[in-house]
């Protein structure tokens, strides 16, 4: 169900909760916008189902499990969108003079003018936020937070911080470690704007875990350093051939659509893991689905990150697949890992030959680990429960109960 704001002079509705739309001087907008609650992407979101990133898919799935989904329309750029959800295509015509956010921002704006929105959820772009509550103050405008917001416009000094949380009427954070990071050096009063709604699965995945796990160990993510992928493929080029029976899957390239192989980084990567190619495998960058079926059949992950992860949806996602996890201890890792997944004290080719090499060797150790992530997954991060939570402070803004 998608409603495209692109400039054609259309007139009515289309039936089906989204609104058609009129020209209005080279600038379309919605004619009828029935929804309460409109949720802004960042401008180059990936909204759908074949190569979605983490921010899409919580969208998606917060939206389909929302008791709030019928009045829920999905604002973003994308032209091929999941279909069972609202939404509704954001023009940027005027990008070639404004450039792309703030022509995007402009177009968010004409769109919710005089409609019956009530309520803006604005994922991940701090000064998309601002704009539309200055622009529009009579609506209730929420942030969510999916990055360390020491590192996003609108938030790098404790001054910005405090301002966005004296304008925004709530704060969702990803995690705890977000929280923190947005409170550092504000006014401790505003904390109560401040929220953590984690990321969240759902039980009944697409597909199965496997009843049989093969000997797989699955890397899935971007090949840049502060990944950690390097000192990964070191140390399996000297835990592997003591584990014949093993292989190392990798998922993902140095960026979201790029061939594989392209960045001199990869191909040191590719270089580490020349001695033992035989038990190595490089997908490249694979669909949400293929990475999930892999990680269904898969024992072990890990994500060897150096950076600061605010979240880390792959941790919970081989998780909940019943794999043993292993992460570094940066950022959010240890929160979403909790006492079930490894946490490494660090992130260095000995520590990972250190620390691999004794989870190989005990099969009973990797089922125990698997068990008591999938446990965690399921109960901690549970999406009917979080989504619960979320659409409660929904219902406090949009009714004040």
């Amino acid at each position: 169900m998608a409603c495209d704001a692109s400039s054609r002079p259309t007139q009515g509705h289309d039936g089906d909760g989204c609104s058609t739309l009129i020209a209005n001087g080279g600038v379309s907008r919605l004619t009828a916008l029935t929804q309460d609650i409109a949720v802004i992407l960042p401008p180059r979101e990936r909204f759908r189902a074949a190569d979605a990133g983490a921010v899409a898919l919580t969208v998606h799935d917060f939206v389909v499990a929302s008791r709030f989904q019928p009045q829920i329309v999905v604002f973003g750029g994308e032209t091929q969108p999941f279909s069972d959800v609202s939404f509704c295509h954001v023009p940027t015509t005027w990008a070639w003079l404004l450039g792309k956010n703030l022509a995007y921002a402009q177009a968010c704006i004409t769109l919710l003018r005089e409609q019956k929105v009530q309520l803006v959820e604005v994922h991940n772009r701090i000064t998309l936020a601002l704009r539309i509550k200055k622009s529009l103050p009579r609506l209730a405008v929420a942030i969510h937070l999916h990055n360390d917001p020491h590192g996003m416009e609108g938030a790098k000094t404790a001054k910005q911080r405090q301002f966005l949380l004296e304008q925004i009427d709530i704060v969702y954070c990803v995690s705890e470690y977000v929280r923190q990071r947005l409170l550092e050096g504000v006014a401790p009063e505003l904390a109560v704007k401040c929220h953590v709604i984690h990321n969240a699965l759902a039980d009944n995945h697409s597909v199965n875990i496997a009843a049989q796990k093969q000997h797989w160990l699955v890397y899935a993510g971007r090949f840049i350093p502060e990944k950690g992928a390097l000192a990964l493929a070191q140390a399996l080029a000297q835990v592997l051939p003591h584990f014949p029976q093993w292989r190392a899957v990798f998922l993902g390239a140095w960026g979201f659509g790029h061939a594989a192989g392209k960045s001199d980084y990869e191909q040191q990567v590719y270089a580490a893991l020349t001695t033992v190619a035989s038990q190595v495998e490089f997908r490249g960058h694979v669909p949400h689905s293929e990475v999930m079926a892999t990680l269904a059949q898969s024992s072990v992950t890990v994500v060897p990150s150096t950076c600061a992860e605010a979240f880390g949806r792959v941790v919970l996602e081989a998780m909940s697949m019943q794999n043993a996890v292993m992460v570094s201890s940066f950022g959010a890792l240890p929160e979403i890992a909790g006492d079930a997944a490894i946490v490494l004290a660090e992130v260095s080719s000995s520590a990972l030959v250190q620390q691999l090499t004794a989870l190989l060797d005990s099969p009973e150790r990797i089922d125990l680990v698997a068990n008591a992530c999938q446990q965690r997954a399921h109960q901690q991060f549970n999406l009917n429960r979080i989504v619960h939570e979320l659409d409660a402070k929904r219902a406090q803004l949009l009714h004040g109960v």
